[in-house]
């Protein structure tokens, strides 16, 4: 496998990483098996930004002791109050969420601003503590490094630009 270094971390991750969200759902045996062919092949980087319990105790059971060989993006606003993904920006609601997936994983590596893709977005993380949550979480050492998510180039520019993020996960 070839590793490259994610952004401004320092950090160096598998140039696949596996996206979680088709275990959403799956029973552990398949998560399990899932997890176990990633690490196997190499692969160091997955992606959580499912809000349910469930999968992320699956995750978590599955990584057993191997926790530290992976680097988990956990996405800081993710949330399912509507029984599938939403997004809120609504601090105590975030903080709930994310104090579950901390739970799970003890540490997040990539704590991402999830999905800041309209002028709502930025300014509901921005003009907010939504901010300032992120950045306790880094200094409390819960989040080792702060990302986001984005699918519009104009606000991931400007989200860029305000020095914030480490790193971005772009969806294209």
């Amino acid at each position: 496998m070839e590793y490259r270094e994610i952004g401004n971390t320092g950090e160096r991750a598998s140039i696949i990483g596996l996206g979680c969200e088709h275990l959403d759902g799956a029973p552990f045996e398949q998560v399990k098996d899932t997890i176990d062919a990633a690490l196997e092949n190499g692969v160091n980087l997955l992606d959580v930004f499912m809000p349910g319990d469930e999968i992320r105790q699956h995750i978590a059971r599955a990584l057993g002791d191997r926790r530290e060989q992976v680097l988990i993006q956990g996405h800081i606003g993710s949330t399912d109050i509507s029984q599938q993904y939403d997004i809120s920006r609504d601090l105590p609601t975030v903080k709930r969420y994310f104090e579950r997936l901390l739970r799970n994983f003890g540490y997040i590596d990539f704590g991402m601003m999830f999905f800041i893709d309209s002028e709502e977005d930025y300014r509901g993380v921005f003009e907010t503590g939504f901010a300032e949550y992120v950045q306790s979480l880094k200094r409390q050492g819960d989040i080792r490094h702060i990302g986001f998510s984005s699918h519009n180039p104009v606000m991931a520019s400007r989200v860029i630009e305000t020095g914030l993020p480490e790193m971005m996960l772009f969806s294209i």
